[in-house]
């Protein structure tokens, strides 16, 4: 058994085991059934402040060390989803063409092309937007590149940036979703920075009968364009992450800014009192998802936003409803399923490195020599590995 296989079966194995805590969505049932056969866990969860809940919300560590005496599956974890992380020697720059890019994508990408280092053939950057992850390669060291973006307005705007620049590299609009794309992989090393979903996991199925060269991504987004339950790459699995698993995967971020964050908050709240309403109004009925909800809504009060949510999802309203105690109790629920939800958050690395195994398993099936690594502190992005692979 290779080592990828390996870690997949002991992960997938560590994650059926656990799977009645970080399964449930809090969102959607008030009081998970583990709240039942974990009565001091949820007890303490409960009992925590704003400011200790949100050290623990963005620190895995701390919190698997809060949870451990109450889950002891959790000592097992940090040797299951350690990776390592490629030293490597900064990239060299030798054109100024550099520092119109946002400071924090700009070091995501100085750090990967540092960690990729230099191409094992001509450059494919797959779903490349302006292309800055494929010019910052070819100013390192040079070559040729193609930018495979399907939005051809960002083509022209990066053609002009690498014509300014007297770099080689060609854009073609195109869609790397669409088959016919795959040809341009023969013999070429292809990169991709935060690749989404599908964009991703098409690059991954077809390097190999494509005859690619080499390969390093860093995937994003598990749940987009996923099936209805994830589709193993890397062989049979009897792990079923549905799209509620796959958005458990990357829901840690560093970049909300604290109004974002606040405003998440506040369209939770809303969103559950008008579940609790729901609730009332069909008692035992099970939870219904419903389509997201305009942002102008929650720009008009409270009383507007539950009043046309309710319409759309035709729940009769009493017209003598207190909307006062009904935004109480939304707030009420999203305080509790914040905390009860952090024992899913604890395992959503564990998710995350099973699907990077997956994909790196997938990689090995097709006759590449795969590793996985990191390339950056998740202080700087949290999706912070990258898939590599060799012919």
């Amino acid at each position: 058994m290779s080592r990828h296989a390996g870690r997949r079966a002991a992960l997938e194995s560590w994650l059926l085991a656990m799977a009645p805590l970080w399964a449930p969505l809090p969102f959607c049932v008030a009081r998970p059934a583990w709240c039942d056969t974990h009565p001091a866990l949820a007890a303490a969860l409960l009992d925590l402040d704003d400011a200790t809940l949100a050290a623990f919300s963005a620190d895995d560590d701390a919190a698997r060390t809060f949870l451990a005496p109450h889950l002891p599956l959790l000592a097992e974890l940090p040797a299951l989803i350690d990776l390592p992380q490629r030293e490597a020697a900064p990239a060299p720059v030798h054109r100024p063409a550099w520092q119109f890019i946002p400071g924090r994508k700009a070091a995501q990408i100085d750090a990967f092309a540092a960690a990729v280092g230099v191409p094992q053939g001509p450059l494919v950057e797959w779903c490349a937007g302006k292309g800055h992850l494929g010019r910052r390669f070819l100013m390192a060291w040079g070559g040729e590149a193609q930018a495979l973006e399907r939005n051809a307005e960002l083509c022209r705007e990066g053609e002009a940036l690498s014509a300014r620049a007297g770099l080689a590299q060609r854009f073609a609009v195109a869609d790397v979703l669409a088959p016919e794309s795959a040809t341009s992989l023969a013999g070429a090393h292809a990169i991709a920075l935060h690749a989404c979903g599908d964009l991703h996991r098409h690059l991954i199925d077809r390097a190999g009968p494509a005859g690619a060269r080499a390969l390093d991504v860093a995937p994003c987004c598990y749940p987009l364009g996923a099936d209805d339950i994830y589709r193993p790459r890397g062989g049979d699995s009897a792990l079923a992450l549905d799209r509620n698993a796959l958005r458990l995967a990357v829901t840690e971020t560093v970049t909300a800014s604290p109004r974002l964050a606040a405003e998440s908050e506040r369209l939770s709240a809303w969103k559950l009192a008008f579940v609790a309403l729901r609730e009332a109004h069909s008692p035992g009925a099970p939870y219904r998802t419903f389509k997201p909800v305009p942002a102008t809504w929650t720009r008009q009060g409270f009383a507007f936003f539950l009043q046309a949510l309710a319409a759309r999802e035709k729940l009769p309203l009493d017209p003598k409803l207190d909307y006062a105690a009904a935004e109480a109790t939304g707030w009420t629920r999203h305080r509790a399923a914040r905390r009860l939800q952090l024992p899913r958050l604890a395992c959503r690395r564990a998710i995350e490195v099973w699907l990077l195994h997956d994909l790196a398993l997938a990689l090995e099936n097709a006759g590449f020599a795969a590793e996985l690594h990191r390339f950056c502190a998740r202080t700087l992005t949290p999706r912070n590995v990258i898939v590599s692979a060799r012919r």
